[in-house]
């Protein structure tokens, strides 16, 4: 179980920054220009790929064109599924998009099946359901009509083809690096070729979406927020970086991506809820979260979090 520990560190990073790209997405970006904050990864993308060849030189260059290709196409589907990631950012509280994401170990284990040949148990299969319901709760547990209908719905269907395309990444990768070694220079080719795919695919959406390129530029150059804008982007992109190096190295160490998977989310659950909404939340209540946070809504992610955690011991 020692490999729990990259996706549970990682999950720390990428928490982290999602709630600084919450403030981003609610506060600086245009109303439905959320997906634009992908431009504000380029940087990330573009530093990861000069540390990898900073540390290996010309050997981070040597790989077979095949496994090359993979990782490349890998980074750009990670980038598509980011934009709807955003998207559901804007519409909703980083909590929420995470709890959400709990859906990822039903996603990994059927593209698992489909790409990477692995199977499905019946025990796998009742602990995929008990997640489920965990989703249920939060997504029908709403003290509105208008929060069980409009926001949480919204937020459901955007995180869930997040997801998707996060996962499917994922798989891409590890199809790719599946006969690597943890070794280290093998992780640090992978990676770099895996940061290429994402910039390209960055690039390409900075050619084709002028209004993505305006809000950006207006967001952190123009706004009379841009300072405070443009250190939370940095922030952001530290938190990212640092994040990826240690997923990107977990997926090579991982018995079974599913169950990287299972542990990545629940651990991004508990961090999001308990550390950034509850500890955070009562420090920053504007900068953390949007909404009051009631005994209600406490029982609800609190039953949430120990159903999530049961169907993925009895998945393991």
């Amino acid at each position: 179980m020692l490999w729990a520990i990259f996706p549970i560190f990682a999950n720390f990073f990428y928490v982290s920054g999602s709630y600084l790209e919450n403030y981003l997405t609610d506060t600086a970006l245009p109303s439905k220009r959320g997906g634009a904050l992908i431009l504000g990864r380029l940087p990330s993308f573009i530093i990861t790929m000069l540390l990898l060849f900073a540390i290996y030189g010309r050997a981070v260059l040597v790989l077979p064109f095949a496994n090359a290709a993979g990782l490349v196409l890998a980074g750009a589907i990670n980038v598509i599924g980011s934009v709807y990631y955003f998207r559901a950012l804007q519409a909703g509280d980083a909590a929420d998009v995470n709890i959400f994401g709990q859906l990822s170990p039903l996603i990994s284990l059927g593209l698992g099946v489909l790409i990477l040949s692995e199977s499905i148990s019946a025990m796998q299969g009742i602990g995929l359901a008990i997640i489920m319901a965990a989703i249920l709760i939060v997504v029908f547990g709403g003290t509105s009509k208008k929060e069980r209908q409009a926001p949480n719905l919204t937020v459901a269907r955007l995180t869930i083809i997040s997801a998707f395309f996060s996962i499917l990444s994922d798989v891409v990768y590890a199809l790719f690096v599946k006969d690597f070694t943890a070794d280290l220079t093998l992780f640090g080719q992978g990676l770099f070729f895996f940061e290429i795919g994402s910039a390209l695919m960055t690039i390409l959406f900075a050619i084709c979406f002028k209004t993505w390129r305006k809000a950006i530029r207006t967001t952190f150059f123009r706004s009379k927020n841009h300072n405070r804008n443009m250190a939370a982007l940095i922030g952001d992109n530290i938190a990212f970086t640092a994040g990826e190096f240690l997923y990107k190295y977990g997926l090579l160490v991982v018995p079974v991506i599913a169950m990287m998977t299972a542990v990545s989310k629940v651990a991004s659950l508990f961090i999001s809820f308990f550390v950034f909404t509850l500890f955070l939340g009562k420090i920053f209540p504007k900068f953390i979260h949007g909404k009051r946070i009631t005994r209600r809504i406490l029982s609800q992610y609190l039953i949430a979090a120990v159903l999530i955690v049961v169907g993925i011991i009895v998945m393991n």
